[in-house]
């Protein structure tokens, strides 16, 4: 059974990195194109790197694929809802996320991760709501890979209509398959730094503080709305005002990046958490 050859209706959630994007070409391939019942979906937080729309630019170019891009929302009464948007009028400066933090009151944290369940999940979820084809049940293709064996194995339906698979946990393919297959392809996702430091949101909470100093001090143009984000909660909220309490504010930590530059941490640093934003 080719594990890319999905039972439809069926949504291939691609965050616009390597993985997900080699996730697509091989149930594209599976499928020789993209049936009517198979969608492609992009959620935008409005915090990714350049880089990512452009390269989701130039899967639909060079593949011939429609992606539907969608964004968190509030409709006209101030409930949860969501906009198609596109590569020109997809949000650029965190405007969904900022959307969901007034709407919530307060920021998410490593134990309440409101952003991934509300910007991906859910708003997803909404989107397909209004398929016909999508409105009792689906299959949902995840990119996880088979040496993510324990987010493979622990991923659960947020919503108890669809059904969540991992072809490339099933098929056994890891990030070296990943990166083989990128390597030899006539374009790839051209993020800065090494590896995939600035992949999903540049500046996400879940991410190690050294690796988020480096980015601030390559990229620190892409710290401004973090920054205002966690001032902006403070001046309103009594608690849940910081992304995390473990360690400086994103104001402190592009302080000391600016007066002393990066400087790798000679102690522990924190651990990095997994979200469901995969690459």
């Amino acid at each position: 059974m080719n594990p890319f050859l999905l039972d439809l209706p069926a949504v291939v959630a691609t965050s616009g990195g390597r993985t997900s994007g080699y996730m697509l070409r091989r149930i594209l391939d599976a499928h020789d194109g993209q049936p009517d019942d198979l969608k492609v979906v992009f959620c935008n937080t409005g915090l990714e790197h350049a880089a990512t729309y452009e390269f989701l630019r130039e899967m639909e170019e060079r593949w011939g694929v429609a992606i539907d891009w969608i964004e968190y929302d509030l409709d006209q009464d101030g409930e949860h809802d969501f906009r198609v948007v596109d590569f020109e009028t997809a949000a650029r400066d965190g405007e969904p996320f900022t959307q969901l933090i007034e709407k919530k009151g307060y920021l998410p944290n490593p134990v309440a991760r409101v952003c991934s369940s509300n910007l991906k999940m859910r708003t997803l979820d909404r989107y397909l709501k209004t398929l016909p084809a999508f409105a009792d049940s689906y299959t949902n293709a995840i990119g996880l890979r088979a040496d993510e064996p324990n987010r493979a194995q622990r991923i659960k339906s947020d919503n108890g209509r669809e059904a969540i698979i991992c072809p490339l946990y099933d098929a056994g393919l890891s990030e070296d398959d990943v990166l083989a297959f990128w390597a030899a392809n006539d374009f790839d996702l051209d993020l800065p730094l090494s590896g995939n430091a600035a992949g999903n949101c540049v500046g996400c909470f879940l991410k190690k503080r050294s690796k988020l100093e480096l980015l601030m001090k390559e990229l620190p143009e892409y710290f401004d709305w973090w920054v205002e984000a966690e001032e902006g909660v403070k001046a309103t909220a009594k608690t849940g005002a910081r992304f995390r309490q473990d360690r400086p504010s994103y104001s402190k930590m592009m302080e000391g990046v600016r007066r002393q530059g990066w400087l790798p941490f000679s102690g522990n640093d924190d651990l990095a958490l997994p979200c469901i934003c995969h690459d």
